[in-house]
């Protein structure tokens, strides 16, 4: 009578674990063919296509990972900010640094740390400029992929009428170099 006992219990608990384990398998299974679908729109909004079936799966892996961060980070709430989904969900941050931080440095610099400004015949200097407005700079722009200038930097030559290659005030003839 015990034995029976004993089997009873311990096939009831065997079922009951394999009942667990059967949802679990069905939610996550819900999970992710939520998270396709959020994948397939992702990809028709930001124009996204994979060369074959294993670079799309990793891209999924990569994407799902990405929101799942997101996600957890929005519902911490004690954040000024929040996180979203952009065209760069489906890249690691290695691939993300990669792809975006190509500046090698530039001219300008040397020129303007091989230079010193003076105050002279300064009385009223304003509290703050706007350089766009002056022509110096232009508004930031996502410039995707591609590196900055020639070779991944520009080459800036003073006395050229031609504006590309130009780096801001620090080549105008106004701009005090000694």
């Amino acid at each position: 009578m015990v034995a029976k006992n004993q089997f009873y219990h311990i096939s009831l608990a065997l079922l009951f674990c394999m009942g667990f384990l059967a949802f679990q398998v069905s939610c996550r299974s819900l999970q992710d063919a939520t998270m396709y679908e959020r994948h397939e729109e992702w990809m028709a909004r930001y124009g996204k296509w994979y060369k074959d079936p294993q670079e799309r799966e990793k891209r999924f892996r990569i994407f799902k990972e990405n929101v799942n961060y997101i996600e957890a980070f929005n519902s911490a709430a004690n954040k000024p900010y929040k996180l979203a989904i952009n065209q760069f969900a489906d890249l690691t941050n290695e691939e993300f640094i990669a792809s975006r931080n190509r500046f090698k440095g530039h001219m300008c610099s040397s020129i303007i740390r091989s230079t010193t400004f003076k105050y002279e015949n300064v009385t009223a200097v304003p509290s703050t400029v706007d350089w766009r407005q002056k022509g110096a700079v232009t508004p930031v722009k996502d410039q995707g992929q591609c590196e900055w200038g020639e070779e991944g930097y520009i080459r800036m030559q003073r006395g050229v009428a031609a504006q590309e290659g130009l780096c801001g005030i620090a080549m105008m003839a106004s701009y005090p170099t000694a």
